[in-house]
């Protein structure tokens, strides 16, 4: 009893992971990574990239006694980007 199930799904973080992957695609595209993270931010409705403590605050309050009547849900931690 008590029990909640939720998850958390972030979007762009920016990680050691996250810039190995704008340095792939940046160069599939001929961009350099800088620019190719910046494309990445301009589409992003707040403006930037998130950042691995954008998430673990997302993952804090579900796990808190705030989030106790919040079951069965998806939080997407994507700046307002659109995410399916």
């Amino acid at each position: 009893d008590g029990i909640t199930v939720n998850a958390v799904c972030p979007n762009h973080v920016t990680t050691g992971l996250g810039a190995k992957q704008s340095e792939y695609f940046a160069a599939l595209r001929g961009l350099t990574p800088e620019d190719y993270r910046r494309g990445i931010a301009e589409r992003i409705p707040l403006g930037r990239v998130g950042l691995p403590g954008d998430t673990a605050a997302a993952a804090a309050f579900l796990a808190s006694d705030d989030a106790a009547f919040i079951t069965g849900e998806a939080l997407n931690v994507s700046g307002g980007e659109e995410m399916h």
